[in-house]
């Protein structure tokens, strides 16, 4: 039995939520976007049909258009899941706490966000989490986020980054 369904979340539209409780530390769901057609930021831009609020960024230039379980976790500056990401392509989801059924599943994009958009429109936009800790606006890139958090949420980003960024400044 999967953990989650994608349901209605108010004025969000549509969000992913428990279907059972779910025990800190455990997985909630994997995501391998590296099989599915990848596009260049000039591709997506160029063209209607690919422009989606399920953008994700593979590595390498390239953006996949997703409509996998987790597009649909929506944001939370107080969230309950966080990933990790084994490469750009490839994820885990894990509980940061318990989650009860019925609970949304919510992860914090500023972690998830391992580059800066070079479209502006893409690079901040408004926060609407409405959770006590709301930072008002959330940022395309990890390195926007407070210090206390990118030491909190290091450990899952891609070796890859952990590598070239080697440490927090």
């Amino acid at each position: 039995m999967k953990k989650y369904a994608i349901k209605k979340a108010g004025k969000k539209g549509k969000g992913l939520f428990a279907t059972k409780s779910i025990k800190k530390g455990e997985m909630i769901l994997k995501v391998d976007l590296s099989k599915q057609k990848a596009y260049s930021r000039k591709d997506i831009d160029e063209n209607l049909t690919l422009q989606s609020d399920h953008c994700d960024y593979v590595g390498r230039g390239k953006y996949v258009i997703s409509f996998h379980p987790y597009s649909f976790m929506n944001h939370s500056c107080d969230p309950n899941v966080i990933v990790k990401h084994k490469s750009m392509a490839k994820s885990e989801f894990y509980a940061m706490r318990d989650i009860e059924k019925g609970e949304e599943l919510t992860y914090d994009y500023g972690a998830n966000a391992l580059y800066a958009f070079d479209n502006p429109a893409w690079n901040k936009f408004k926060c609407s989490c409405k959770s006590k800790n709301c930072r008002k606006w959330i940022y395309s890139n990890f390195f926007k986020l407070p210090k206390s958090l990118q030491k909190r949420y290091w450990h899952g980003l891609p070796l890859s980054i952990r590598k070239r960024f080697k440490k927090l400044k």
